[in-house]
């Protein structure tokens, strides 16, 4: 089993964290745009950016828990905080689209891919963090 720590590379910044899906994104909505249609590439666009966003009000959370490493629950506390943080941006800005007419099933799916680019990159640091160890 592998084992790192991924806080040192959490406290130098979120740059690496997020380049992975970012990239990802604007790759899967340039394809959307040459395969299916410019309306769906948008509303994936829209989608990525909603999840970038998410990803950095998550990790900022994180970086804000870490200095209670020796009281838990206060990180947890502060964690929790933000994981309500992360839903109501998310949720305000789909519910904006819905009433500005928009489709947000594309934006959904950005979401959902983001999310999944992120677990992605993640694998792929923790790779390069296990054999960086070795």
């Amino acid at each position: 089993m592998m084992k790192f720590d991924l806080a040192p590379s959490l406290k130098s910044g979120y740059k690496q964290f997020l380049v992975g899906p970012a990239v990802g994104g604007v790759a899967m909505a340039i394809a959307a745009h040459i395969l299916i249609s410019p309306a769906w590439a948008l509303a994936l666009f829209r989608g990525s950016i909603v999840g970038l966003l998410d990803k950095v009000i998550m990790l900022h959370g994180i970086r804000r828990a870490m200095p209670y490493e020796k009281e838990p629950e206060k990180g947890l506390a502060i964690m929790r905080r933000y994981r309500w943080y992360r839903v109501i941006a998310a949720s305000s800005i789909i519910i904006m689209l819905l009433k500005q007419g928009r489709d947000v099933t594309g934006v959904c799916i950005g979401l959902l891919l983001i999310h999944i680019f992120y677990l992605i990159n993640l694998t792929f640091i923790a790779y390069r963090l296990n054999k960086e160890e070795t």
